[in-house]
């Protein structure tokens, strides 16, 4: 797999990670106290797995076109 798919895959995750942590937080109006603590602590796991998710997305996919980039220099100077 090349590493502009791969990071692909992680943003698609980060994506589905930030639905449902929107979802959660759409849920926080109408609970008691006891589900609010206990969706507090779903949505600040599932937004730092977000933010790991959406950060290594865009690192795999800066390196893809910085590889690139750099192929396609040394295929001019070649």
């Amino acid at each position: 797999m090349d590493y502009m798919s791969w990071g692909e895959e992680y943003l698609e995750e980060a994506r589905a990670l930030k639905a449902r942590v929107d979802c959660l937080r759409k849920q926080l109006k109408n609970a008691t106290p006891n589900e609010a603590k206990e969706l507090n602590e779903r949505i600040t796991l599932m937004y730092s797995m977000y933010l790991d998710c959406r950060e290594t997305g865009r690192l795999l996919q800066s390196f893809a076109k910085e590889r690139g980039a750099r192929h396609e220099k040394e295929t001019l100077i070649s």
